[in-house]
């Protein structure tokens, strides 16, 4: 029944590199996006200056 998983380590190690390699992959794309978006609406903020000042 078991032959076949007794027959080889454990896979924790490749486990945890995927959880870790996921959430940065994660936090990394996350960031970007609340980079992306920071970066939009500071472009309205400097349209909106310069029409108030017209």
């Amino acid at each position: 029944m078991g032959g076949h998983a007794a027959s080889h380590g454990s896979d924790k190690g490749a486990a945890f590199a995927g959880l870790i390699g996921g959430a940065v992959l994660i936090g990394t794309i996350l960031y970007g996006i609340t980079m992306w978006t920071n970066a939009k609406f500071a472009g309205h903020k400097a349209e909106a200056k310069a029409e108030a000042t017209k």
